[in-house]
């Protein structure tokens, strides 16, 4: 194992940099995966990894001590670092002591008849990483992102991911047309300005796939994008809650989808 007491050392400054930016991040084709959720599914995809920072004390942690023990990697790649300097690179205030630096793996082909979600200038991490965790949870494994949502593979949606990312294929930058061209799905979105009503409509009970659209946190989804819509749906609430948490309506909507699949099976 190396050791590494340095702030100026070349691997802390490079990841210091894609932990404040997702730019670089999206650039450089490198993300920083923070904690013992992304270790244990790195131990899966080893090929992804090109470093494992640990905290000084980190293998104290026997959690820690067993990721490090399975992960099928040349003992090169581990550095232990003191607390000063893992604290540099660390996005979290509160961390088990285990960074790994990886590559982000190159999303799979857009194919006709999947379901995929696709989110519409989402601008906040922790709810991209939360959209996309919610879309493996009810059975879609495909998440497409619009230029200017947040970009999925930044620390902080990894981290809310926890570990999901690695098993959906992640579309980044890409227009809902070409989407709803490439895959022939039914475009259905969530509106909280007006729609027709997610419990009541007639909709997701056929074999037919989906796409699913959620937007900003604040706008909602754009007026291009209704265009675009086979179908607007909204969540019925409380007349005393305005709306949800972007995504929070992803997890009803989707949840519901999967609910209507399974009562017709």
């Amino acid at each position: 194992m190396n050791y590494v007491s340095s702030e100026s050392n070349e691997l802390i400054k490079k990841m210091k940099k894609l932990v404040h930016s997702s730019r670089t991040c999206r650039k450089e084709g490198q993300t920083v995966a923070e904690g013992i959720h992304l270790a244990k599914e790195l131990v899966n995809h080893p090929e992804l990894i090109r470093a494992v920072i640990l905290r000084k004390d980190a293998l104290e942690n026997h959690e820690v001590s067993e990721v490090v023990s399975v992960l099928p990697i040349d003992k090169k790649k581990f550095y232990e670092v003191p607390a000063s300097v893992y604290n540099v690179i660390c996005p979290v205030e509160q961390s088990v002591g285990i960074c790994c630096l990886i590559d982000i793996p190159k999303p799979a082909e857009i194919k006709p008849q999947e379901d995929w979600v696709f989110m519409d200038d989402v601008q906040d991490p922790g709810n991209v990483g939360t959209i996309i965790r919610s879309a493996l949870a009810s059975d879609v494994k495909n998440v497409a992102l619009s230029v200017n949502s947040a970009y999925p593979w930044a620390p902080k949606a990894l981290r809310a991911g926890m570990g999901i990312h690695f098993l959906v294929n992640i579309h980044t930058g890409i227009e809902l047309s070409e989407l709803k061209q490439k895959t022939e799905d039914i475009c259905l979105v969530a509106d909280a300005r007006g729609g027709e009503s997610l419990f009541n409509d007639d909709w997701g009970y056929s074999a037919d796939k989906t796409i699913w659209v959620f937007g900003n946190e604040g706008q909602g989804v754009s007026r291009e994008v209704l265009t675009l819509a086979d179908k607007v749906l909204l969540i019925p609430l409380n007349p005393a809650v305005e709306s949800l948490n972007v995504a929070m309506a992803a997890c009803v909507c989707l949840f519901e989808q999967k609910r209507r699949r399974l009562s017709k099976k």
